[in-house]
């Protein structure tokens, strides 16, 4: 058997395998020897049928195993035990030429870790949005709440205003003939009006009009094929009523604080230290957004097909999971995936520079690490021994820990290592508009989708 190895790419090579058929033939006669003794054949022993008619039987499926293990073994010797390469991602075999009682050739692709430079970065500026909470912030949530907890009385003969609330009938007209579509109808949708994903032409023509009235409004809809087309709509106005907001006091903080607090001000407080608490937490993760982004910018090097591929499978795989363990019937698997390469090279990039980072500053996750993550996580209700032990219990959570925290420290090394220059929330939002010019929209970190919790009718977008 001959193998030799060539190298199509800086992070890719093919190993190539030719066996002769004088090369396969004794493990062949082996196989099928091994076959021989589970066939039981009419006018045989069992075990004891002649090798002739076993090859003939199962000698074209036999003899592909056989092919199949050959190569496999050829992989292991050649790169698998060798320290001349560090193997990323699954090798595919993208040739296996062979017929029962001929020559094999045979073709793994394979891809290995790329040399990942790391730039000098000392001297890099990033920014990080540093927020005070205002008291009109405070008061915005007190006014959520207060919106939240408000009463709704009906109005008898007074028209809806701008933030009203409304129930009412739609019913779809044909124009050709003036009459209702049978089937195409609406009932009892209720919303308030100034709900941010109700249709402006059916705001417009709510506002000021009275429980009790008709009215027929022209709505423009998308259709499959991507264009525009207008329906008519009948609607009748069935009620309409308006918030009483309730006062700020003890009651109402009793109320919202499900007896936590009565006093208005220590609600106040409250809000104002979750607020700050939300705030660091989106500042946060907007810095570690930032520095993958920064660093994917400061490091080009070439990526393995095959860690791209790897990440395209656990997108299709996540889709899966998101609906039962099957893909949908009409899923395009190959649109899919290259509407999502990317993406996957995005990350698969990443996770390169981000292993770099690790090796150079010696960066590991220790046992200190991890019992500042269970004390981190503890609270009245549970203690840190019961998370740790909760965590311990089940390995591939304790992994996902261990990566997590990891990562926290790269995110560190990286936030001591750049100039952080933080901003006030004038200035940060000024700087991504800028940037939103003239490189686009910033990327949502991987994995979050957002989806829309309504889907009452298409009078909601």
């Amino acid at each position: 058997m001959e193998t030799t190895i060539e190298k199509p790419s800086p992070v890719e090579y093919e190993l190539k395998v030719h066996a002769t058929a004088d090369d396969i033939e004794p493990r062949l006669t082996d196989a099928l020897k091994q076959q021989r003794k589970q066939v039981d054949l009419k006018g045989f022993r069992k075990g004891k049928a002649p090798l002739k008619l076993i090859k003939k039987m199962h000698g074209e499926a036999i003899g592909y195993s056989v092919a199949e293990d050959l190569v496999q073994e050829a992989f292991e010797d050649e790169v698998e035990n060798s320290d001349a390469f560090d193997v990323l991602g699954q090798p595919q075999l993208t040739e296996l030429d062979y017929e029962l009682d001929g020559d094999l050739h045979a073709t793994i692709r394979f891809g290995v870790r790329p040399d990942v430079e790391l730039q000098d970065f000392s001297e890099e500026e990033i920014s990080k949005l540093t927020a005070s909470i205002t008291e009109e912030d405070v008061e915005d949530e007190i006014d959520e709440l207060r919106v939240r907890q408000a009463d709704l009385l009906p109005l008898e003969d007074e028209p809806a205003g701008e933030e009203d609330y409304v129930n009412i009938d739609l019913q779809r007209i044909d124009p050709s003939t003036d009459t209702p579509i049978i089937g195409d109808k609406d009932e009892d949708l209720s919303f308030f009006l100034d709900d941010e994903r109700l249709r402006e032409e059916l705001r417009e023509e709510l506002v000021g009009r009275t429980a009790g009235e008709d009215f027929r409004v022209e709505l423009p809809q998308q259709t499959p094929q991507g264009e525009t087309e207008t329906r008519f709509y009948d609607v009748t106005v069935k009620d309409v009523k308006r918030r009483e907001l309730p006062e700020v006091d003890e009651h109402f903080v009793r109320s919202v604080t499900e007896g936590e607090y009565e006093d208005p001000d220590e609600l106040r407080g409250e809000i104002r230290d979750r607020l700050e608490e939300a705030w660091e937490e989106q500042s946060r993760e907007m810095l570690q957004g930032a520095l993958i982004e920064r660093m994917l910018e400061l490091h080009t090097f070439p990526v393995p097909e095959s860690v791209v591929e790897t990440y395209l499978d656990s997108f299709v795989e996540d889709v899966k999971q998101q609906n039962d363990g099957e893909l949908p019937d009409d899923f395009d698997e190959e649109h899919f995936r290259n509407q999502k390469r990317g993406e996957a090279e995005r990350q698969a990039k990443w996770m390169l520079i981000r292993d770099a980072i690790i090796e150079e500053h010696d960066i590991e996750v220790t046992d200190e690490d991890l019992e500042e993550f269970f004390d981190e996580q503890a609270d009245d209700e549970i203690s840190s021994g019961q998370i740790k032990h909760f965590y311990r219990s089940m390995p591939k959570l304790m992994r996902r820990v261990e990566q997590q925290v990891l990562s926290q420290k790269v995110f560190d090394t990286l936030v001591d290592s750049f100039d952080v220059v933080e901003k006030d929330r004038e200035a940060y939002e000024e700087e991504m508009k800028e940037r939103h010019e003239h490189h686009g929209p910033e990327r949502a970190p991987a994995g979050r989708q957002g989806s829309d919790p309504v889907e009452q009718s298409s009078i909601i977008t």
